[in-house]
């Protein structure tokens, strides 16, 4: 389990699959209301533990990401703040695929960025340009940053493309400010559609 504060009335919760009850089966663990509100709230009392976010009398909603590996991803949002209550979970929002509208994933090392490209032509993975029309590899501190921008929750191929980049490298953060940061102080390695240009090397 990791969490990642991305504001005061934000946060991103990573689970694996054998984290939920129920061995893992999410429809089982969502149809048992009471237990899927219990597994939250112990779940946000160790968010408020381990990165102080706090929904102490705030309504909230939770939304459900289920990747193709078998995880999840839940984005908790405060809502509006009633005082005197006990914090009230609503009901589950569930997609397939992270929603979020940029990206950014850390590679160990070039050849990992370039197995993964070589991967993608070799699945053929349909029209990756329409992925994200900016997609730049970015060398910072050592590591290869992939940052995906505007990406297209409409894109076919958009769940497979998350399950399989997750085999080569890892997510590293969504925020707009260590985009910046590579921006300013990364070296950008390949630009415009990396991936494309990655595989016509």
């Amino acid at each position: 389990m990791k969490f990642q504060k991305l504001n005061e009335n934000k946060l991103k919760i990573f689970l694996k699959n054998d984290e939920l009850p129920n061995s893992g089966n999410f429809d089982d663990f969502i149809s048992n209301s009471g237990e899927a509100k219990n597994t939250f709230l112990a779940i946000l009392d160790k968010a408020y533990d381990e990165v102080g976010f706090n929904v102490a009398d705030y309504k909230i909603k939770i939304d459900a990401v289920a990747l193709r590996n078998g995880d999840f991803v839940f984005t908790v949002t405060k809502l509006i703040k009633v005082r005197g209550r006990k914090k009230t979970v609503k009901p589950v929002k569930v997609s397939k695929v992270d929603n979020s509208n940029s990206i950014i994933y850390k590679f160990e090392s070039f050849d990992d960025f370039y197995n993964f490209c070589a991967y993608i032509k070799r699945i053929k993975l349909a029209n990756i340009r329409l992925l994200s029309p900016m997609v730049e590899l970015y060398l910072y501190n050592d590591n290869y940053y992939l940052s995906l921008s505007s990406i297209n929750q409409n894109y076919k191929e958009i769940g497979k493309f998350y399950s399989t980049i997750t085999e080569f490298c890892k997510y590293f953060s969504s925020k707009n400010l260590f985009a910046s940061v590579l921006k300013e102080k990364g070296k950008l390695f390949i630009k415009n559609n990396a991936i494309v240009n990655c595989q016509n090397l």
